[in-house]
């Protein structure tokens, strides 16, 4: 969907609907190249993240008690994981991008948790919220696209400038495993976007979630890197009022 979605914004026909899927089960059988000096975390890393994003779309979908504090845990553990996988082969574009993905994920923090975790205080962590929950959603929006390293802050692997970034020297079915892990954590984050929106016709409002994602994703442009983390810098501050007025809500509705 997300393919077709890029190629109408392009007015381009795209690929078939099912081309992806083809696609990534050829990716899954081809050959494996391990660089030289390639650390345990080059061949774990990737199935790590494949069965982190699967735990993560299963916790956002059936939404149990604490769902949220989960989810962000396995959002963390996911770019820690990335960032050892990553270091643990000697190549520059590797290293580039990982100090990229740092650079990225220090500026983002704590707008990305902080943007869900001000309405779990009001309304509980396990994200049955209700409709009104809505006025987390824009902070909650922008804070998800950073966090899932799409335009305009995918620069921690910037095709035009360090091929791949952090995913360079990776190939075949480990490279699958990662794009997999990618595509479930954005429907993951889709889902989460979603709850804020109210629990009725859930399915339908994860969809249109995850289009107009899909839409940002290929319409705006790449932030320079220090203009990325000059603006999550102001991301940042706008959360944390959030999070201080939700606080204040929930003392009053106590």
């Amino acid at each position: 969907m997300k393919r077709k979605i890029d190629a109408r914004v392009e007015r381009r026909v795209g690929p078939p609907l099912m081309q992806p899927i083809y696609d990534y089960f050829k990716l899954l059988h081809k050959e494996i190249i391990i660089p030289e000096g390639a650390g345990i975390f080059f061949r774990l890393g990737p199935i790590l993240l494949f069965l982190f994003s699967v735990f993560a779309v299963f916790i956002a979908w059936s939404k149990p008690t604490w769902s949220i504090v989960y989810l962000l845990a396995i959002f963390a553990m996911m770019t820690f994981v990335k960032m050892l996988m990553s270091s643990s082969v000697k190549s520059q574009f590797t290293v580039f991008g990982t100090g990229r993905l740092a650079s990225m994920k220090l500026a983002l923090d704590p707008a990305f948790p902080l943007a869900f975790l001000a309405p779990a205080f009001v309304w509980g962590f396990d994200m049955v919220w209700p409709i009104k929950a809505g006025l987390f959603l824009p902070l909650a929006f922008i804070a998800a696209i950073a966090e899932l390293e799409l335009p305009p802050f995918d620069i921690s692997h910037a095709k035009t400038e360090i091929v791949a970034g952090w995913k360079t020297e990776f190939s075949g079915g480990l490279l699958a495993l990662i794009n997999y892990a990618e595509n479930a954590k954005m429907v993951a984050v889709s889902l989460m976007l979603a709850a804020l929106l109210g629990p009725s016709v859930f399915w339908l409002k994860t969809l249109g979630v995850f289009m107009v994602m899909a839409i940002f994703s290929i319409a705006l442009p790449r932030m320079r890197i220090n203009k990325a983390i000059r603006f999550l810098s102001f991301i940042n501050i706008l959360t944390m009022l959030e999070v201080i007025v939700s606080l204040n809500w929930a003392y009053l509705l106590v």
